[in-house]
């Protein structure tokens, strides 16, 4: 049975503006060199070895992400084993292509080639694309995947090729590896075509078969979460809570013109343009999408890149709209300023960031400067808490280390010393926090661990010991909390419980980074 639908398409493909590769290979190949050459001057990040640590314990899901993320580091660790630049690899290829979508759309919309080049031009100079190539995370690749999902519904309206629902679904299938935002924003779209049409969408079996696809990628997550309490679930107010520790509800809007830089006016103009030409009339289904994102990140507080999916769209209806009525020779004056500034402003953030730690002056005191930090100067001290560790392994006897394993307080300390620590000849680690604690507990015959955390063994692993001895401490003035600052290592022997039982007990979603405000 033919896929394709009895419906003749609204305009043949004949009809469509050529792609204007030239302009566009240009942006998007300047903005992916530039975004190459500052890729491994961030030190890399507590959750990249996070993502590297879950890709040696492989599974059909973690407690905080799907699999995606971690079988892409996985697999640089195999091919490039300790290069920063082959794990943000997959980061960077996203940024370009959602460069080069922007472009792809406005041919859609029957944009030329000002137009396509604007929108390429727009995305790739956007606060949001040097954040989102900077380093591997989840974000980084849903943000494309789910503005690819945005095209092939767009383009479906034109050709009424139901090969592009199937297309659609097998995407968001992809992304549902990756995040857990994707089936909202596919249940969305659909009740945008309900309400804003076109109704026969619906109708298609190709789009039934789209959205099988989606839920059949669901099954083994789901499977994974409920034999695990559905931590997932329970991650959406722990996002939540760190968004507000970074930045409060009042701070939204300002955090949104922070990832927009002032192309914003330019996601401005499509959203008017979306509501108000008729030429858009045909993708009023994009509406409820938009503006339930946007509710999220201004009134509910969630991470901004939460709407980015949709900027390629939004930049490319803007510079359609601006292309149909025309520009004055003050409007192009005033459309080259914003241009050359949000341009200015892109290779200046490429060029200034990450600031040397020399700079540093001001000590991390709590969650909103642990963001601001890592944006300005990276992650830091990985060395200082391996050392630390080191020294105090050392001094334990052979007896002692027999059957020593070690144990975080945070995800980030355990992600770390799994990473450099077999080098320095630690054992085992583990960790009860986020992700880490569903990798597994300490053997039960481990009845001495050495503990690192910035709370005490009996607070951070809630359970009694026969005896805790402090062995090392590491409070750098200016380190990183959790990380090189106010951590400390303890022998412990004698759990009051076996591992196995206590362990269900000690696991905490929220990242406990010592800081005051987050986490006590």
């Amino acid at each position: 049975m033919s896929l394709r639908g009895v419906e003749s398409p609204t305009a043949p493909d004949t009809a469509l503006p050529a792609l204007a590769w030239r302009e566009v290979s240009v942006v998007a190949a300047v903005a992916g060199v530039l975004f190459l050459t500052r890729l491994d001057r961030y030190r890399v990040g507590g959750d990249e070895l996070y993502f590297l640590a879950a890709g040696r314990h492989p599974s059909v899901s973690y407690a905080d992400q799907g699999p995606l993320v971690p079988l892409l580091a996985a697999l640089s660790d195999q091919l490039a084993a300790g290069s920063v630049v082959a794990l943000r690899l997959p980061a960077l290829l996203c940024t370009v292509a959602a460069v080069v979508l922007s472009a792809v759309m406005v041919r859609e919309f029957g944009g030329g080639r000002l137009p396509q080049t604007v929108a390429a031009l727009a995305y790739a100079t956007t606060p949001m694309a040097v954040m989102q190539s900077a380093m591997l995370s989840t974000f980084a690749l849903d943000i494309t995947l789910t503005a690819v999902i945005a095209w092939l519904w767009i383009r479906w309206v034109r050709t009424r090729a139901d090969g592009l629902l199937l297309a659609a679904g097998a995407v968001a299938a992809l992304d549902f590896q990756v995040k857990w935002l994707i089936p909202i924003i596919w249940a969305v779209l659909a009740f945008g075509v309900a309400v804003f049409g076109p109704r026969a969408m619906l109708r298609r079996p190709a789009w039934w078969l789209g959205s099988a696809l989606l839920v059949g990628s669901a099954v083994p997550i789901l499977w994974w979460q409920h034999r695990n309490g559905w931590p997932q679930l329970a991650m959406g107010a722990i996002v939540r809570a760190e968004q507000l520790a970074t930045a409060g509800v009042l701070a939204a809007p300002w955090t949104m013109i922070q990832v927009t830089g002032v192309g914003g006016l330019l996601l401005l103009v499509g959203m008017w343009a979306g509501l108000r030409s008729p030429r858009f009339r045909p993708y009023r289904f994009l509406i409820p999408m938009i503006a339930i994102g946007l509710s999220a990140v201004v009134l509910a507080g969630l991470r901004p890149y939460f709407v980015a999916g949709a900027f390629p769209g939004l930049f490319a209806a803007g510079a359609v709209y601006l292309t149909d009525r025309g520009l004055s020779r003050r409007g192009l004056v005033f459309g080259g300023a914003v241009a050359g500034l949000a341009t200015t402003i892109c290779v200046a953030l490429v060029l200034a960031l990450p600031r040397p730690e020399s700079a540093l002056r001001t000590a991390t005191e709590d969650y909103a400067q642990i963001h601001s930090r890592s944006v300005l100067f990276g992650p830091s001290g990985w060395e200082d808490l391996v050392d630390s560790v080191t020294w105090a392994h050392a001094q334990l006897t052979a007896r002692q280390r027999a059957g020593l394993v070690i144990v975080t307080q945070n995800y980030w300390q355990a992600a770390a010393l799994e990473e450099y620590g077999p080098a320095a000849g630690l054992p085992t680690v583990y960790s009860p926090n986020r992700g880490y604690g569903y990798f597994g507990a300490p053997p039960d015959s481990a009845t001495t661990v050495l503990y690192v955390g910035v709370d005490g063994p009996e607070t951070g692993l809630r359970t009694r010991f026969a005896s805790t001895t402090l062995l090392s401490h590491v409070d750098e003035t200016l380190g990183f909390p959790g990380v090189n600052r106010g951590v400390a290592v303890w022998l412990c022997t004698g759990p009051s419980r076996p591992w196995s039982a206590l362990w269900p007990d000690a696991r905490e979603l929220r990242l406990v980074d010592g800081t005051t405000r987050h986490a006590r």
